[in-house]
């Protein structure tokens, strides 16, 4: 296989180990975390499994959202897509700097206390009590199950990609196999526990080898020619596309520019952070320590594409950028290093699908419309048991990898986004929304973007969903009944009926 450069056998060698040592500390980590949580009841694991306890530190909150939210399409895929499409891709990206703050300053803040309130552990059990409907609930909680299992698949492609790469490019189902391996192992020694303190780690790796990519790259440039203005001529005269702002029509960039920032809000493991905190100093800390860790990784992976362009234009597919970096320009030990940044983001991220798939099956979707009456220990089997299922899933579609990681990637947040943007939005801080614009809004915007996905809608599927889904919430909730006044008061008053925060 022609990938448009080579790596050494030492190097291959060098980077085997310390990825494998990186390993060793993850599953060390993890087995701590279990060692740890030996003596607790059924409650305490249940609770450990969703929210870590529900009083972490700001580190780990902070940190939890960057590495939740990065995945391999920031690792990976983002650079390809700036490789192939130039920075215009880079421009879109950079709208996502102010996801962090909204994520936990805003919408977070104001979920963190409603989950205090109603003694909710996930995004699902929290707008069911909004909205006092099972069948919105039970809806999203399938649109997070359709959107998330592909989105995992997305990862371990990105993964098994980057250890065939470095291995050799027979080994893909070998890399794709061993990842979802190590990020089962620790999804199931403590959930959100175990990733918040598998977190810090991770998220250290990834600014330290992005920092490190950089670097050496901005080092070649200089070196081949000169300056950075010459290495951008030389990339205006061989692709002038990678240049020109006018690569996509203004309607997509828009579209996509949503994509990278107001969509990533209302994902499901973006808004898993708001239940991990109990303080408002942590909350503090938390923005800015995810604000500043998210906009070192983003900023440096998003805008590096060209810059590789110029050090090699002959890479075969752009997933493979940050591998030809890695192998060409940092010394075998720290491409070891930069490898397991790109794992880190990868597991990170699926950790937390694994675990809202599992919750949603087990406790939004069969406890409440079937058996209310489960017990803990019952509930944390089953968690167990979907956690496996969904890997085993998401394993399955990573056997069959598609070109372009990060095409998956943009299509799984938009169907995220799509049907929840609004109702999480008018739920949060507008009285008048109802149950019923919310189920309508949650339908039609998941139909619509998936609809005009298949017929390549001229304007980008995520504007069209957001329209209508946000028209349909607007003029229903104008017609149709509201919530139980005490409901309504849990909400937003001061003064409320205790009896009425109870999750049913």
């Amino acid at each position: 296989m022609d990938l448009g450069f080579t790596i050494s056998p030492e190097t291959q060698k060098m980077i085997i180990v310390v990825f494998f040592l990186y390993t060793l500390i993850i599953v060390v980590l993890g087995a701590y975390v279990k060692y740890a949580s030996r003596n607790e009841d059924s409650t305490q694991k249940v609770a450990g499994f969703l929210t870590g306890g529900g009083n972490l530190g700001a580190l780990s909150v902070g940190l939890i959202m960057v590495t939740n939210i990065m995945s391999s399409g920031g690792m990976v895929g983002g650079p390809g897509m700036s490789y192939g499409t130039g920075f215009i891709w880079s421009l879109c990206v950079f709208c996502s700097f102010i996801n962090i703050f909204l994520s936990l300053g805003s919408v977070g803040k104001k979920m963190a206390i409603m989950g205090r309130r109603t003694g909710a552990q996930t995004v699902l059990q929290l707008f069911r009590h909004r909205y006092q409907s099972k069948l919105f609930s039970s809806f999203l909680g399938l649109t997070f199950i359709v959107f998330l299992l592909p989105y995992a698949g997305s990862q371990f492609i990105g993964g098994g990609k980057l250890f065939s790469v470095v291995t050799g490019s027979g080994n893909y189902r070998i890399g794709v196999l061993l990842f979802a391996g190590i990020t089962l192992i620790y999804t199931l020694t403590g959930g959100i526990k175990s990733i918040s303190k598998i977190a810090v780690v991770q998220g250290a790796i990834m600014i330290i080898s992005v920092i490190s990519i950089y670097v050496a790259t901005g080092g070649a440039l200089f070196d081949k020619f000169g300056s950075l203005q010459s290495a951008m001529e030389f990339v205006q005269q061989s692709n002038p596309a990678l240049l020109d702002a006018r690569t996509w029509a203004p309607l997509y960039f828009i579209g996509t520019a949503c994509i990278q920032s107001f969509a990533l809000i209302p994902l499901p493991h973006a808004l898993m952070g708001t239940f991990t905190y109990n303080s408002s100093k942590t909350l503090k800390n938390a923005i800015v320590v995810g604000i500043v860790s998210y906009t070192i990784i983003q900023f440096t992976m998003s805008g590096i594409g060209p810059l590789a362009y110029a050090v090699n234009p002959n890479v075969s597919q752009g997933d493979y950028v940050i591998p030809m970096l890695l192998s060409t320009l940092l010394p075998p030990a720290m491409g070891g290093v930069v490898i397991a940044g790109a794992v880190a983001a990868i597991q990170s991220t699926v950790a937390s699908f694994f675990i809202i798939i599992a919750s949603t099956i087990v406790k939004d979707l069969y406890k409440t419309l079937f058996k209310p009456d489960m017990s803990e220990e019952t509930e944390n089997k089953g968690n167990m048991i979907f956690t496996i299922i969904a890997a085993a899933i998401a394993i399955i579609m990573a056997m069959f990898p598609s070109e372009y990681l990060q095409v998956i990637v943009n299509f799984a947040i938009g169907g995220l986004a799509a049907g929840f943007f609004f109702p999480l939005f008018f739920g949060l801080y507008w009285k008048k929304a109802t149950p019923v614009a919310a189920i309508a809004g949650t339908m039609c915007g998941t139909a619509v973007y998936i609809l005009a996905t298949v017929l390549s809608s001229p304007v980008h599927p995520i504007l069209l969903a957001f329209a209508v889904s946000g028209i349909v919430m607007v003029v229903l909730s104008h017609c149709t009944p509201k919530v139980k006044l005490g409901v309504f008061e849990v909400w937003f008053g001061e003064q409320y009926d205790e009896s009425y925060a109870r999750i049913d």
